[in-house]
This record gives structure tokens, sequence and C-alpha cells, in this order.
């Protein structure tokens, strides 16, 4: 029996050898026929995306954005959609799935467009477009196509049943390695979670961003100080869906954040701690002022600026009929401060920092009360220009881009941080960079708003709307 076990092995080393053999090339033919056939149009696109546009309507989103085409060129560099769309004119009646990746290089992003076509079409396309089938540069047993001029051209290629193109031929050639590997964004588990709240919905066109690898592009158009602020703030999150809707010169954003399950970091922190009671602060609020950002529990930073001065504050409400008692403890040391200062604008005896997530100085030096809500200022003088801006021009609601903020965010919003960039005033430059004040972008935004609705404690998906008027 010994012998024979042992005259037996070699034979059962290599069925061993031969059926992982087997198994292997079944996964390969597996991969490089029936996966690729089969693909869907992510799992094309390299595993670097900063954003997708997921466009299930098209015209939709072509119509709809044609207003808007100079800002998405910048914040989005969505130049070639031309292209694609003289591409897709070309090819016969038909829907027809797009989407749109962008992939930082060095300073700069690139996009790449995928879109379904079967074989007949790609041949018409190329008949159409003039193009010579043998007129090609070979990569990876592929054709790489190209249509334009050498002065400005997209080059493209037909992948199965997917035509991909770029104007940039290194993503293009990474298009092509990506769609043939067994590793796509499909397996980032993060990805495929907020990517499956996209595909409940097909009918919607949707803007997928990774804020870690887009905010740097984002805040190339920002001062240094307020590029750290943003990337402070959004430290923690992850993917975010959002759905797109246009309306003249209006773009609106809503869907969800990934935020890191055991996140502390960021709005994720932040919202976790608050609870909302629905306080509307406008008729306690400025009219002119730069930014706010607004809790509904009662408590708002904000800022105005005069004479080439940035004013910041700190607003909460006032719960008690005695403010003073209950900032210093005691009714005997507020009616002192009463007493030795009529103007009704008292010290702070000691530093306060502002709960609000980095948007506040540190320090907060004096207290007064308006209304229903007590205010405190780095100083006297950023007082006096809080009194005299309610006096000549008014509260937040006189605003005349205010209702469209009002208008754009959801009721059940816990968070809203609104910037205001006003024709007359200077504060919005001076927080771009030199690249940014020289972008349509930069100039002509006059809204940004983003909110969000409180998270529960173990909650990851933190809802988000985000609005743009310009």
């Amino acid at each position: 029996m010994r012998n024979y076990a042992r005259e037996n092995r070699p034979w059962v080393i290599w069925l061993s050898i031969f059926a992982v053999i087997v198994v292997g090339v079944g996964i390969f033919f597996y991969y490089t026929l029936f996966r690729q056939s089969k693909s869907e149009l992510i799992e094309a696109i390299p595993t670097d995306a900063a954003f997708i546009f997921a466009l299930n309507d098209n015209d939709a989103f072509v119509t709809g954005s044609a207003s808007l085409t100079p800002y998405l060129n910048e914040l989005f560099v969505l130049d070639a959609m031309p292209a694609y769309q003289t591409m897709r004119s070309k090819l016969p009646n038909g829907e027809y799935d797009l989407t749109v990746s962008g992939h930082t290089e060095s300073d700069a992003i690139s996009v790449l467009f995928n879109m379904h076509a079967d074989k007949a079409a790609f041949k018409r396309l190329l008949r159409a477009l003039s193009i010579d089938p043998n007129n090609y540069i070979p990569f990876e047993n592929n054709r790489i196509y190209t249509y334009g001029t050498n002065f400005k051209s997209v080059k493209f290629v037909y992948l199965n049943h997917i035509i991909s193109f770029s104007t940039d031929m290194e993503l293009l050639k990474r298009a092509i390695v990506q769609h043939a590997h067994p590793k796509n964004l499909l397996s980032d588990k993060q990805f495929k979670e907020i990517y499956n709240l996209s595909e409940k919905n097909r009918k919607q066109n949707w803007l997928i961003i990774n804020p870690q690898k887009y905010t740097p592009h984002f805040s190339s158009f920002l001062n240094e100080e307020l590029a750290g602020k943003l990337a402070k703030c959004l430290d923690g999150g992850s993917w975010t869906a959002l759905q797109l809707r246009f309306s003249g010169n209006d773009m609106y954003l809503s869907g969800y954040m990934l935020a890191e399950d055991a996140s502390e970091k960021g709005f994720c922190r932040f919202l976790k701690a608050q609870k909302g009671d629905g306080t509307d602060l406008s008729e306690l609020l400025p009219s002119t002022i730069n930014w706010y950002a607004d809790v509904k529990n009662g408590c708002s930073c904000f800022s105005l600026s005069a004479d080439s001065c940035d004013y910041h504050y700190y607003l909460t409400l006032n719960t008690s009929s005695d403010f003073l008692a209950e900032l210093y403890g005691n009714a005997v040391s507020a009616d002192s401060l009463r007493n030795a200062h009529p103007n009704g604008i008292y010290p702070v005896k000691e530093k306060f920092a502002p709960t609000m997530p980095n948007l506040a100085p540190d320090t907060m030096n004096w207290v007064f009360a308006f209304g229903q809500a007590v205010i405190f200022a780095p100083s006297t003088e950023a007082v006096t220009q809080f009194q005299k801006t309610i006096k000549n021009k008014g509260t937040l609601n006189q605003n005349r881009y205010y209702p469209f903020v009002s208008d754009a965010v959801a009721s059940s919003s816990l968070y809203n941080f609104v910037i205001f960039h006003d024709e007359t005033d200077t504060f919005w430059n001076s927080q771009l960079s030199d690249k940014g004040k020289a972008t349509h972008f930069g100039q002509q935004m006059r809204i940004f708003s983003l909110s969000c609705d409180a998270v529960e404690k173990d909650q990851h998906l933190v809802p988000v709307n985000l609005y743009l008027h310009f």
C-alpha cells in the first residue's frame, strides 16, 4: 500500500497543478470576455477619480446647464463636452448613458468620457467623422483614434461595448488598462455603497465626488487660509453622491456624504453634537453680512466688513431674563457691569471660545444684547459696526439674495453655511487666490450655500444640500 501511494503521488501533484491552471484560465477568460462584455460604465473609470458625472438624461444636463457652462468648465473642466455632443449626434438615434470622470494630474484635472455603443454604431461614427479605420495608434491590442486638429483634439477608443475618449492621451491609456483590470471602483466598499444610492434613481443625473481628491482642485480658487478651513471641515468625509438640478443661473445638488464609521472629525463630529429647534435667525443678523454659519439651535457665526476690516461675531439666543447674571454666575456682578457700562456693551471677563467649527476667532472680548439674541464681538468697533448696519440697512431677511437661500435650504437642515457675494463688497475677492479672481466662478458667484441634516450616533450617511447662484 505504501509503495502504491508513493507511486501515485506525482499524479496527484500534476492533477492539482492542472486544476489550478484550469481555474486560472477560467478566471482570465471571465474577466477578458464575459465581464468586459457586460461591464458597466463605472467599471471603465480609473480608480483615482476625483469626481464622476453619471448622466442618465444627457439632454436634460446639456440643456439645463447651458447658462452655467463657463462655471462648470472651471469647476469640473468640462471643455470637451461639445466634442461629446458632436460624437453623439453622429451615432444612430437611441439612449446613450454617459459618465464623465475627473482625474487629478499634478495641479490639473483631466477628464474621461465613457458611453455605451454597439460595434455597428461605432463603425458608423468613424465614417461620420471621416476617420480612416486604419489610421490609429495601437495600445494594448486596441486602436486609439483622433478626432480634431493638432491644435485641439480628442482621442477615443472602442472597448467591447464602450466608447472612451479624452483630450488626455495618458488618461485614455489608463482607462484601457482599467477596463481589463479585475478590480475597479466597485471593489471599493465605500464607493459601492454611495454609488448604489445613485443607481436607485436612474432618472436623475448625479455628481459623485471624492472630497479628499476633489477639494485640492476647488481649493486652488481660494486663499490659503480659507482652503485650510475647508479641508479641516471636510476631514473624515468620503464619497458623496448628489442629484443635479439646474434652473436658470441656479445649481442645486442634494444627496448624501459618506462619513467614516468611527469619524470624530469635521462636520461628522459637529453634526452629531447638535440638536436643532428650528430657530429662524433672519431677523437677528445684519442684511449685509459676508457669510454666516447657522445651527438651528440658536447659534450662529457671521462676519461684517467695513473700512477694510472684517469683523467676526458669535450669536446665541437669549434664554435667560438676565444674560449677564447667567454669563458671570451671579446678579451682583451683572448689576455692577450694567452700572459701569450704561451703553449696554459689556466686557467678557475671560476669553470666550465659540463652538462653531473653524469659523469664528478664538477670542470674543465684548458682549451685548440684540432682540432675543446675545452677541459676542472681538472689539467695541465691531459692536458699533453691527449696530450701525442694523440701523441703516436692516436685517438679513431684507438682503436681496436671502430669499434664494431660504427657498433652497430644506426645513430639516440643522446646519447651514452661506457666503454672499454682493457686487459692491470686496470680502469674497479677498478670499480668492489669484487663480480664483481670474475665473467666472470667482467673479460672478453670488451665493454659495452648504446645508446638512443632523446624524445619529452610529449613522454614516450625512444628508447634504449644496446651492450655487450666479
